[in-house]
């Protein structure tokens, strides 16, 4: 069937598309302050651009949901739920209003941030949820809504990512993250022999040389940047259909936050033992011992700095290889189609 035969979308779903477009556009400028500010949300940038992709390619399916041309047997969502749904998307709008008259009055902070990302996300969700159309101008099924909001969920919720976590999930872990990394890395010095101690988030050595394990060496930006790779392979690349696809995308999300701490550990464990081999002052140099900004100065840039690109990189590469492994995870017939 031709596109000029095919269901139109109606104007009320187009004009709450267009809403929610505006609200993203508020939500962009609102968390570009932490972009712009903070090194470790630096991928932020690619939140507004990764989430038009998603969408851009899940397109013909969500206009299938929006006309009615695509349905899923099973008994329509009660009534009293349909109106949760509605409540729940009222008070979201007003949530995302109130944070974003606060950030224009007040500037930057926690609350506006918090609110005006959470009231995106639950309009995103709820509004999806309520614009299914069945069949034939029939009463949309539960599992057709259901299976409209597997769709937009990663557009919707990545913005949590890249401006929320900040205040729910950095200013709480950082800490506990680097007094981990300072312990492992000193343990792992002395099973191999070193007369070492520390102070603080210090490591000395027997030759009373130090290296410091700073706060950017506990590894929340690698932390938050894979969350934010893996949940972005795991809503395009990770095949099923539900339950089993939401299982395999949170293990890609688990996988993708647990193999940044392990990278971390090992990148400040080869940190310190270069540092023990030559000299703490090392690290800020180029492998050959040239200060940066010196004549002949290596475009790999310091060990340190090195060690953490090197690291990102590795990552990046580890959780790529991951996805066919985790497509294959608790499948016994790889031909199950991918999300409907």
């Amino acid at each position: 069937m031709s596109s000029s035969l095919s269901p139109k979308i109606d104007s009320t779903t187009i004009a709450m598309g267009w809403l929610i477009v505006g609200m993203a556009a508020i939500t962009t400028w609102d968390q570009w302050a932490i972009w712009s500010t903070k090194d470790d949300y630096g991928f932020g940038y690619l939140v507004p651009l990764f989430s038009a992709y998603v969408l851009y390619e899940r397109w013909d399916v969500f206009r299938s949901y929006f006309t009615g041309e695509r349905s899923h047997v099973s008994e329509p969502s009660a009534n009293w739920f349909l109106k949760a749904v509605k409540l729940v998307g009222f008070i979201s709008f007003l949530t995302f209003i109130a944070g974003g008259a606060t950030r224009a009055v007040f500037g930057t902070g926690a609350l506006p941030t918090l609110a005006i990302a959470f009231g995106l996300v639950g309009t995103i969700l709820s509004f999806t949820f309520l614009s299914v159309k069945g069949a034939d101008n029939s009463t949309p099924t539960s599992h057709t809504r259901w299976a409209a909001l597997g769709l937009v969920l990663f557009p919707a919720a990545v913005w949590i990512i890249s401006g929320p976590f900040l205040y729910l999930v950095d200013n709480q872990i950082k800490g506990q993250l680097l007094t981990n990394v300072v312990e492992i890395v000193s343990g792992i010095l002395r099973v191999s022999g070193e007369n070492i101690h520390t102070s603080g988030n210090t490591i000395v050595f027997a030759n009373n040389d130090a290296v410091g394990i700073a706060d950017a060496c506990s590894g929340i930006r690698s932390f938050s940047a894979c969350i934010f790779v893996g949940s972005f392979l795991g809503a395009v690349f990770i095949e099923g259909t539900f339950p089993g696809i939401l299982i395999r995308r949170l293990l890609m999300i688990f996988l993708s936050g647990l193999g940044a701490i392990v990278l971390n550990i090992i990148r400040n464990t080869y940190l310190a033992f270069y540092a023990l081999n030559n000299g703490s002052r090392s690290l800020d140099k180029d492998f050959w011992g040239i200060e940066h900004g010196g004549i002949g100065f290596s475009s790999l840039g310091t060990v340190h700095d090195f060690a953490g690109n090197a690291s990102m990189v590795l990552a990046f590469l580890i959780l790529i290889a991951c996805v066919p492994l985790v497509n294959r995870f608790g499948r016994t017939n790889f031909t199950e189609t991918k999300n409907s």
